[in-house]
């Protein structure tokens, strides 16, 4: 069967390729396994919740907890004669309610020990490349953060999410991992209300610093999905870190 003129231009424009994702089934990293399989490519989801992502063709869904390395090192051999080329990590710390004041569920550390594990298990496999979605503030850009939102986090439950997304930024520069830290503005669901051609827009990225940052600026989910996997498919920002906004 000769292929379509759509499929020679994907196959031939680029390669595809095969990701471990951790975090798939939250707000961002649903619109990442969306944005991966619509390209082609290929992914491996490690659910801590059995259930909570459907399989569909090109996704194999893995029940285990990042913090298990065992169970991070079946979810690398989960889809027969598959490799994955890089890890996508969209998890983030859980609150009991959307409020910013609602008491932390998640384990100190759990963003700090999953990626920890999660480096020495691709390591050992030989896969370096991870990409892994941080938070505006942290490391390098909470000195540019405009000092309300510093006052926001801090008076907030928030400041736990924030404290184990910066122990990430400084135990990754550690590894041997070709790792980029995506530091998203504040995060924001999809507007329905808008044209589809305006949520193809690419986001602006302000360096690590986060320089030019505004109490104003957001992205949304689906803008900072798309920048994760093109940042993991074409290997931009190796051993940096790079604040986005809309």
């Amino acid at each position: 069967m000769g292929f379509t003129s759509t499929q020679r231009n994907l196959s031939s424009s680029k390669a595809i390729m095969h990701f471990l994702l951790l975090g798939a089934t939250g707000r961002t990293g649903k619109h990442v396994v969306s944005e991966l399989l619509s390209q082609g490519h290929t992914a491996v989801a490690l659910v801590r919740t059995s259930g909570s992502l459907t399989p569909r063709p090109g996704l194999t869904v893995v029940t285990g907890s990042p913090l298990s390395k065992p169970d991070i090192k079946s979810a690398l051999s989960a889809a027969p004669s598959l490799t994955p080329a890089a890890a996508i990590i969209t998890l983030n710390t859980v609150r009991k309610s959307e409020s910013p004041f609602a008491p932390q569920l998640s384990p100190p550390r759990f963003l700090a020990d999953s990626c920890a594990n999660a480096c020495e298990v691709l390591e050992q496999a030989g896969i370096h490349r991870i990409v892994v979605m941080s938070t505006a503030g942290a490391g390098d850009s909470w000195a540019k953060l405009p000092w309300l939102s510093k006052a926001f986090m801090g008076w907030t439950n928030i400041k736990y999410a924030l404290e184990d997304h910066g122990l990430v930024d400084k135990e990754i520069r550690l590894t041997k991992m070709d790792w980029t830290l995506v530091r998203a503005s504040r995060l924001e669901l999809d507007d329905p209300k808008k044209k589809p051609a305006d949520s193809k827009t690419d986001v602006q990225t302000l360096g690590s610093k986060g320089d030019g940052m505004r109490m104003t600026d957001s992205v949304s989910v689906s803008s900072a999905a798309r920048f994760l996997v093109k940042v993991a498919v074409e290997g931009l920002f190796s051993k940096s870190a790079v604040v986005i906004r809309d």
